[in-house]
């Protein structure tokens, strides 16, 4: 072997070497999961389990679908930590909701996943306890081992579809979910008699800002006992609240059973994550209970905005209250409050439309002269500040893109306007010419009233823009402004 193969052949084995050392290293690190998602999951549980001690099961059943939807979404289905969420639901689902054959499938679930899981010794009780021993035995039926049934599957039920199936088998049982967060997919699960002969099950739903229902067939995850699943995609639980109903169907597409029903259907509130976690489980149960309070669980209304405006003004000039004989000046007419202002404003939603807010206007003024008499020298002010506060209504229902709304306000501050004095008043202190650029006084109480539009660019984050006019009194002023900006709700 010459010596330049023999080099060649080195870097080659080197090259395997560290190929190996790689496949056999990375999957450990990329199978790892996110410390901060587990973490998630896991105060998901806890929070679930404490809403559980409360008596809060509707709670508690959302809190442990939204773990769930995580560790599908992260791709820990496998995970023992979802084992473990699979295992508390079964315990809602049994203790809580009265669910058993739910609960009892949670349970064969978790212990697919982990064969060695046990209920910790707090949840237990006679009901519990036989169900958990009831779901380590082999299913009725069932040959080997039972083995998990993929998500989705593309399964139909068996048997053949009629509309004459006895009474107590047209029945779709169904949890109903009342509550869970903006923005996330909602597991919906439903149990339907193999012997009602359906073809196929329908989930349809219908989001705030739609108008009708769309349909998804559900998918079997348990053909023995007739459960299916399906979600509501997240796209449509941007609003506050998310409306569906179930469906059983023969062949032909003819309704063999319903859960829910469009003039009926269930509906369920939506809330912010941030907002729904800060809450304890019996204010989130009675928000979770009322359908048409939805605006509370909004949460805060902010917005941060630039403009500028002008209007009518009238009073004396101050830098230059007198003209050169010592005579009192009064201005009126139109100016500018230049160069501009920032318009913060921060509140809260006290219904799904009215917004109670304080609004803020820092004003930085140019365009204005300083004045020299004999040995002083006199600076015009460059800022202007003012408060108020607002009330806005939302014209249009907060789940569409495009938001109008109108605003009314009360509160105190200064605007100023930019002038030029009277050429009469011979004024010679700040310039050349017998004029001077100086400014006007609006203020100090203030009423105000305006118009705005929102676009959304994001879930809760939107463009923003405005037109609000102030009104100043004693000093007395008229000024519009137009501010643009974002508003976010959080």
């Amino acid at each position: 072997m010459t010596p330049k193969s023999s080099a060649l052949w080195g870097v080659a084995n080197t090259a395997i070497l560290v190929g190996l050392v790689l496949t056999q290293a990375l999957p450990s690190f990329a199978d790892e999961p996110e410390e901060a998602t587990l973490n998630q999951i896991v105060e998901l549980n806890k929070k679930a389990l404490l809403a559980y001690d409360a008596l809060d099961m509707e709670t508690a059943s959302a809190l442990l679908h939204e773990a769930l939807n995580i560790c599908k979404r992260e791709k820990l289905d496998n995970h023992p930590t979802a084992a473990r969420t699979h295992l508390h639901l079964g315990v809602v689902y049994l203790s809580g909701l009265k669910f058993p054959e739910l609960g009892l499938a949670e349970f064969r679930e978790a212990l697919t996943i982990d064969p060695k899981i046990q209920i910790t010794k707090s949840l237990l009780n006679p009901e519990v306890e036989a169900a958990f021993e009831k779901a380590q035995k082999p299913e009725e039926g069932a040959t080997g081992s039972r083995k998990r049934v993929p998500f989705p599957t593309g399964q139909e039920l068996t048997g053949t579809p009629t509309s004459d199936a006895p009474q107590e088998l047209r029945h779709i049982s169904h949890p109903p979910v009342t509550r869970a967060t903006r923005g996330q997919a909602i597991e919906i699960k439903a149990q339907v008699a193999p012997g009602m002969g359906a073809s196929k099950v329908v989930l349809a739903y219908m989001a705030q800002n739609a108008s009708d229902f769309l349909a998804r067939e559900m998918t079997l995850v348990d053909h023995a006992l007739g459960w299916f699943h399906e979600s509501i995609p997240a796209k449509a639980t941007r609003g506050t609240w998310v409306a569906y109903y179930i469906e059983a169907q023969d062949a032909n597409d003819q309704i063999l059973a319903r859960n829910g029903s469009p003039e009926n259907p269930h509906q369920i509130t939506l809330a912010p994550e941030s907002a729904a976690e800060d809450l304890p489980p019996s204010t989130r149960s009675s928000q979770s209970k009322s359908k048409n309070k939805v605006g509370a669980g909004r949460g805060l209304w902010l917005v941060l905005a630039i403009g500028s405006g002008g209007g009518y003004h009238r009073g004396a000039p101050e830098m230059n209250p007198r003209d050169a004989s010592g005579t009192d000046l009064e201005v009126s007419g139109l100016g500018a409050a230049e160069l501009m202002h920032v318009a913060p404003e921060v509140g809260f939603f006290q219904t799904d439309n009215l917004i109670f807010s304080a609004q803020g206007r820092f004003q930085y003024v140019t365009g204005t002269e300083i004045v020299h008499l004999g040995q002083k020298t006199y600076h015009p002010p460059v800022m202007a500040f003012a408060g108020l506060a607002k009330a806005t209504w939302l014209a249009t229902r907060p789940g569409k893109a495009f938001q109008t709304m109108v605003s009314a306000g009360v509160g105190a501050g200064q605007i100023r306007h930019t002038i030029t004095t009277p050429a009469s008043a011979n004024l010679n202190g700040c310039g050349a010419g017998p004029t001077c650029k100086d400014t006007v006084l609006g203020g100090l109480g203030l009423l105000g009233a305006g118009v705005g539009v929102r676009y959304l660019l994001r879930e809760s984050v939107g463009l923003y823009a405005a037109l609000e006019v102030l009104a100043g009194l004693p000093n007395f002023m008229v000024n519009a402004d137009l501010n643009i900006g974002f508003a976010v709700v959080r």
